[in-house]
């Protein structure tokens, strides 16, 4: 069969073949940096990433002379990240020993670190056209087809009896070819389950065909479920900064990753973990849930933001947002690290310290509500002043302490008014008061250096939306000589003047009640 199936099969491939960016190449850098990729790897994935490995590292040279933190970074998103650790290694095995010049012998390319059976052949076939069959899982779906091999691929001594079928297969010239065209046969016609045997060159010489059986070929043992794993990460952020840790373990060795806590479900079970870490936490919550999938094994991973009392920790590196998008990190943490741009860099988010009905999932525990109301306070204190410290007597504002004002915010509560913290990056930026039974937003306060960023809007949005009833009228006031928080409150549809009420009559100081009118 040999002479006839290499002739149909390289005469299909020269009108049929894919157009990839590593194909058409004789060089074993381009070659072998691709086989590499291409591991577990889908081909529409390995395109981009080629194309911009070989710009960063145009040869075997620039590769073994690269820091391995920039090699991981260049790869970042592949996955499997023992590949580009023994790429780099290969690089400098290649520079050190043959003196950047691939070896064209089996052996010697088998025995580079990272290259195995399959890659090796590829690397000899394609590079320097040595009779070599590259037996990945393309290669034995069609093989075990063609020659209606029906027992388990799996088994070393039918592999065995492939790898003969193969070498007899391949003819004597354009052998990288050969393999090139049974790898693209296996993507494109004969795919797993139900192949497209009418497309198919081989169809007249395969045994599969003829007995109507290839959909159950190749024959496969069930392998074992991978392991399920439940991993607390922890976005752990202060100053502006967040806490990395470079992973020592074999998986993903040598990546960037948050603090990983291993079963820890509860608020109290992350400070604990992150106590251990020595790092104090004022805050802890509950971000959302994420789910990455390895081969061997499956993270269940729930997303908390820890909010440090100081960038202290037992080892660890403190990163801003620059840094951290400068490191390499793994798939697996990447919707934390979204997370941790939004908390760094852009995006504010509301936490109800006393029940608001259900909004949002956020598993905050009595133990961090406390410590949020007491920065809610200072942070209603400072903003307070700002906005009123021209306006009353000096003995008076003596009184408007952080205490004081968690004092107010605990009445509020007692009254079963929602208490709402605002935070922008990783801080408490304001508070805002709502009276649901009066459908009134009591009070919104922003603290100066926080303001003008979306914060207050964003506020008054969730208030209208989510907690106050649109189909009654809205109540809200603003100090007539606050034009920013009129225009604000305008520009949201506050806009019926109602009745004012004098706070301080001898500066002059009157409130007004602005409505927005209920929706008909």
């Amino acid at each position: 069969m040999g002479g006839a199936l290499a002739e149909k099969l390289l005469g299909w491939y020269d009108a049929h073949g894919r157009a990839l960016p590593f194909r058409g190449t004789k060089d074993p850098y381009r070659i072998w940096l691709s086989e590499i990729m291409l591991q577990q790897t889908r081909t529409e994935t390995v395109a981009s990433y080629y194309s911009n490995f070989l710009a960063r590292f145009p040869d075997v040279f620039a590769l073994a002379s690269a820091r391995e933190e920039d090699v991981l970074k260049c790869w970042e998103g592949l996955g499997y990240y023992s590949r580009a650790r023994n790429l780099h290694k290969a690089a400098q095995t290649v520079v050190s020993q043959y003196g950047g010049v691939f070896p064209a012998d089996y052996d010697a390319l088998r025995a580079l670190p990272g290259v195995g059976d399959y890659t090796a052949a590829a690397i000899g076939s394609i590079a320097f056209d040595l009779p070599l069959p590259a037996l990945d899982g393309n290669l034995t779906r069609v093989l075990s087809r063609v020659h209606g091999i029906r027992e388990d691929v799996g088994i070393p001594s039918v592999h065995r009896e492939l790898l003969v079928r193969a070498r007899e297969d391949m003819p004597q010239k354009r052998c990288g070819d050969f393999n090139q065209a049974l790898m693209d046969l296996g993507a494109t016609i004969c795919v797993p389950g139900t192949p497209d045997c009418e497309r198919c060159p081989l169809c007249a010489l395969c045994d599969a065909y003829e007995q109507g059986d290839a959909e159950l070929l190749p024959v496969r043992s069930a392998g074992k479920p991978p392991q399920v794993v439940h991993l607390a990460v922890t976005v752990t952020t202060c100053g502006g900064k967040t806490l990395l840790y470079r992973r020592k373990e074999t998986l993903l060795k040598g990546l960037w990753v948050f603090p990983l806590l291993e079963n820890a479900r509860t608020a109290e079970d992350v400070a604990r973990g992150m106590e251990g870490l020595g790092v104090k936490t004022d805050y802890v919550l509950y971000l959302g849930h994420a789910r990455h999938v390895f081969t061997h094994r499956i993270w269940e991973m729930d997303i908390w933001h820890c909010h440090a009392a100081a960038p202290v920790s037992k080892g660890g590196l403190w990163a801003t947002s620059e840094e951290m998008n400068a490191l390499p990190m793994p798939t697996a943490v990447r919707a934390a690290k979204e997370k941790t741009l939004d908390i760094l860099q852009r995006v504010h988010y509301i936490l109800p310290l006393s029940p608001c009905g259900g909004i949002y999932d956020e598993k905050l525990t009595e133990v961090y509500r406390n410590v949020l109301l007491s920065k809610t306070a200072a942070a209603y204190a400072e903003s307070w002043q700002g906005a009123h410290r021209h306006q009353f007597s000096e003995a008076f504002w003596r009184e408007q302490t952080p205490a004081h004002m968690e004092m107010i915010l605990r009445v509020h509560m007692q009254a079963g008014h929602d208490v709402l913290c605002l935070l922008m990056r990783d801080e408490v930026a304001g508070v805002m008061v709502l009276d649901r039974a009066e459908n009134e937003i009591i009070s919104l306060y922003i603290r100066p250096r926080f303001q003008n960023q979306g914060l207050g809007r964003a506020a008054l949005t969730l208030a209208e939306g989510d907690i106050l009833d649109p189909r009654r009228d809205m109540r809200i006031a603003a100090l007539q000589d606050n034009p920013v928080a009129q225009h604000l409150y305008r520009a949201v549809g506050f806009s019926k003047l109602a009745e004012t009420r004098v706070l301080n009559a001898e500066r002059g100081v009157i409130e007004t009640d602005l409505l927005r009118l209920a929706e008909k």
